[in-house]
């Protein structure tokens, strides 16, 4: 008999509603914290809301990783419709979310856990990946090592318009953000 296996990711993968229909992925959502208020990434906020918060000059928004016992609930409640759940994490570099699925996964004997070593459209490429192997019938722990082997080769990158954000969040200074504005630079 084939093995169901659930795809699971977090929502820092940023797939569109329509592609996480389509693939059966289900989406564990970190929390965004603005003003001091969580909400749950994709569920109680979108992107254009954050750029609008930010754009206003009332602060700037942080993530929190997605805690072990969220982790833990989302598997149980998988693993009473399938047999086997594959979960892609944010790369271990950017947060504790993975660390924190690993945490979860032991509890359970059919879950395994991604690092994505990426975030955004790099983490989409391999989510989307593993739920095409997983409608295949593929079994989850040849899911699991195609995803580890994968994310080693992925590279994704971006050009960003300005600094300001960056410069916002701490990760430039005002002078490098300056210069670029002025310079244009992309």
């Amino acid at each position: 008999k084939c093995m169901k296996t659930k795809i699971t990711a977090d929502s820092t993968c940023d797939l569109s509603a329509q592609l996480v229909e389509k693939y059966d992925i289900r989406i564990v959502p970190l929390q965004i914290v603005m003003a001091g208020k969580p909400y749950k990434d994709g569920l109680e906020i979108t992107p254009k809301e954050i750029f609008q918060y930010v754009e206003s000059g009332k602060g700037i928004c942080q993530t929190t990783a997605v805690n072990v016992e969220e982790y833990a609930e989302v598997f149980r409640q998988e693993l009473s419709r399938y047999d086997a759940v594959v979960h892609l994490n944010i790369g271990s570099g950017f947060s504790a979310c993975y660390q924190n699925a690993c945490i979860a996964a032991e509890e359970f004997q059919n879950v395994y856990v991604v690092d994505s070593k990426n975030l955004s459209t790099g983490m989409g490429h391999l989510v989307l990946d593993a739920a095409l192997m997983a409608q295949s019938g593929a079994e989850p722990e040849k899911i699991k090592d195609a995803m580890d082997e994968a994310a080693g080769k992925l590279e994704a990158s971006f050009v960003i318009n300005s600094l300001k954000y960056l410069h916002k969040g701490g990760r430039c200074s005002a002078v490098a953000a300056l210069g670029a504005n002025l310079l244009q630079l992309k």
